[in-house]
C-alpha cells in the first residue's frame, strides 16, 4: 500500500508527456512572441533612431556653400525669434547689424529717421558721437543692403545726391560734414528730411549748388 500511494504521488508530481510537451511549446511561443515584441520600436525609439541617422548623413556628406548658407540662416532666423533684443532683425542679418543694436541697447548708439520720397523712412543706428558725414556712410549702407535684400540691383549715385540736396533737421540744414550730430541737435529717434539745394552764385558770378 504504501509503495502504491508513492508511486501515485510520483504521478501527481511529475507531469506526463503530453504535459510537458505542452509546457514546453506554451515556453517556445512565449520566447517566440518576446521576440516578435522586441523586433517593434516605439515611436520614441523610432524617431531617434531616424534623429541619428540624419545626423550620420549630414556629417557624412560634403555640404555645398548654398545648402550650409541656407542652414545657417534657417538657425539664426529661430535663435533670433527667440531673442526679446534681437527679434525684429532681417535673416539675413549682417554682424554690423547686431553689433549696432547692441551699442543702441546700451546707449551707446542711437537711431536716426530719414525720410524717403515717397513718404517712408530709413532707419538707420549710428554712434551717439557720430558726425553728418558717418550718417551719410550708415545710410548709404543701410540702403545698399536694403536694396540688396529685395533683389533690386540698381545702384544710388550718391555723389549726385549730396550734390543735389542737403539733409535737415527741424529746418537747419546739416553743410558741415565734420559736425557731430549731438552738436546738431539731433538725439536717438529724431527724424531728418532731404531738402534740394538752391543754386547759388559765387563772387565771380557763377551759379553754384
Amino acid at each position: 500500500m504504501e509503495a502504491h500511494q508513492e508511486g501515485d504521488a510520483d504521478e501527481e508530481l511529475c507531469p506526463d508527456a503530453d504535459e510537458k510537451r505542452a509546457g514546453a511549446s506554451e515556453v517556445l511561443l512565449t520566447k517566440a512572441d518576446i521576440n516578435s515584441l522586441g523586433d517593434k520600436e516605439s515611436p520614441q525609439a523610432s524617431e531617434e533612431a531616424e534623429e541619428s541617422q540624419q545626423a550620420e548623413s549630414l556629417d557624412s556628406e560634403t555640404l555645398s556653400h548654398a545648402e550650409l548658407k541656407k542652414f545657417f540662416q534657417e538657425a539664426l532666423c529661430q535663435l533670433l525669434k527667440k531673442d526679446p533684443i534681437l527679434n525684429d532683425l532681417h535673416p539675413q542679418v549682417t554682424l554690423e547689424e547686431v553689433n549696432a543694436l547692441i551699442e543702441l541697447e546700451h546707449g551707446r548708439a542711437m537711431k536716426v529717421y530719414v525720410e524717403k520720397a515717397d513718404g517712408g523712412f530709413w532707419c538707420v543706428v549710428v554712434p551717439r558721437e557720430a558726425t553728418v558725414h558717418d550718417l551719410k556712410k550708415a545710410l548709404k549702407n543701410h540702403v545698399a543692403l536694403m536694396l540688396n535684400r529685395k533683389g533690386v540691383k540698381k545702384k544710388i549715385n550718391w555723389k549726385y545726391i549730396w550734390k543735389a540736396y542737403w539733409l535737415c533737421y527741424e529746418g537747419e540744414k546739416l553743410a558741415d560734414d565734420r559736425k557731430k550730430l549731438l552738436e546738431l541737435g539731433v538725439k536717438n529717434k529724431s527724424s531728418l528730411t532731404f531738402i534740394k539745394r538752391l543754386r547759388e552764385r559765387n563772387r565771380s558770378g557763377r551759379k553754384v549748388r
